[in-house]
């Protein structure tokens, strides 16, 4: 049982990775950086370095779940929903790393 939830994990982790570096390439496009997707693709990578760590929050305990998966479904969420957001295959891998790391917590 305990393997499996770490493959899981891993599986997360690396499609956030994959999601991050989408989000920063969509970023960059154009010659210009747009700061709010920086920020955000940026925040995916810290949320897959979370899952893969399996760190829990810094916030006195109370805080159990694993913070990296909200972090990312959170961001999939925004990303796919508000207008001039990245949308598209980044927003959906970031979903699906959050929904992941969740299961596997």
């Amino acid at each position: 049982m305990v393997a499996e939830k770490r493959i899981i994990g891993l599986v997360a982790a690396l499609l956030g990775l994959v999601a991050g570096v989408l989000i920063l390439l969509e970023a960059s496009r154009g010659g210009s950086i747009d700061l709010g997707k920086t920020v955000v693709g940026l925040g995916v990578l810290l949320g897959s370095y979370l899952i893969f760590r399996g760190k829990t929050s810094l916030l006195f305990g109370w805080a159990k779940t694993r913070m990296g998966a909200v972090i990312n479904l959170l961001l999939g969420v925004v990303t796919l929903i508000l207008p001039g957001g990245v949308g598209g295959t980044a927003s959906i891998l970031a979903l699906l790393s959050g929904i992941l790391g969740l299961v596997s917590a």
